[in-house]
């Protein structure tokens, strides 16, 4: 007897594997595969002997129209970080909490601060009353040294972190996962470690690391990434021994710090 393909269809990167698309409440997104979720925000950091202003590290913003550019090579950066930069902020940086840099500029707003964080980092127009604290914020950055936080990956800065929390765990190897999954590795979780180079998935972002019960993503245009966990794995140990960030609820999104524009529940994956 024929039957349909679609009855037997099954999507290529299953749900527990994949970042949710959107901007749709994160718990509704991941029900069926993890009982919890934490955001970890990526930090700010300090590397010894470099500074934004001499070693950029963040994306080059081009104000210029992309077809104009077509024909053309890219502008080359005149205070480039050195090659090898991410292994030098792995192995020789620090990193500096949200916390602790919005009570150093006076934002006493936490919400409004990482609003204006993810905005400026990812290059957004901002609210007219987040102005003042991007100004404080930009001016803050670049009389001390402080890099802004990393959007899209899994930031280097953190790597050593997460090798500490995932030995916590109990866990010894990774998978490590392209932003739409259709590359991944396995991978030690040694390799975190502050004495090695910064992991890298040849010719891809590294934006996920998964084992059984857990996974931690990043998307495109975000400061945080998103730690699913089943029950069992949140009752090994804390994230937040290991991580600046707190734990979503119902009305989280996946876009952490734009929940207004969420679609309606009809609209919803």
């Amino acid at each position: 007897m024929y039957k349909d393909p679609e009855d037997h269809f099954e999507p290529a990167v299953p749900r527990r594997l994949e970042h949710p698309f959107e901007n749709v409440p994160i718990l509704d997104w991941w029900r069926y595969d993890y009982d919890h979720v934490f955001i970890v925000l990526n930090p700010f950091f300090r590397v010894p002997g470099y500074t934004p202003e001499s070693a950029a590290w963040s994306p080059m913003r081009l104000s210029v129209d992309p077809s104009e550019l077509m024909d053309a090579s890219m502008p080359e950066r005149e205070n480039a970080a050195p090659p090898g930069f991410g292994d030098l902020i792995k192995q020789t940086g620090s990193p500096v909490s949200w916390t602790r840099v919005a009570q150093e500029i006076g934002a006493f707003d936490f919400h409004q601060f990482a609003r204006t964080v993810w905005r400026e980092v990812t290059a957004q127009e901002l609210d007219p009353d987040d102005t003042d604290i991007a100004d404080r914020l930009v001016a803050h950055c670049a009389t001390s040294g402080l890099y802004m936080p990393e959007e899209d990956v899994l930031p280097p800065i953190y790597e050593p972190n997460v090798e500490r929390y995932l030995r916590a765990l109990g866990i010894s190897n990774v998978t490590l996962w392209s932003e739409w999954r259709d590359l991944s590795r396995p991978c030690p979780v040694s390799s975190f470690s502050r004495l090695n180079p910064a992991t890298e998935l040849p010719g891809e972002k590294l934006s996920a690391v998964s084992a059984p019960g857990m996974m931690m993503s990043w998307a495109y245009d975000d400061v945080a990434g998103l730690l699913a966990l089943t029950d069992e794995m949140r009752e090994r140990v804390d994230p937040a021994e290991f991580f600046e960030g707190f734990w979503a609820d119902a009305a989280t999104t996946s876009v952490v710090f734009a929940p207004e524009g969420a679609p309606p529940p009809l609209a919803r994956n």
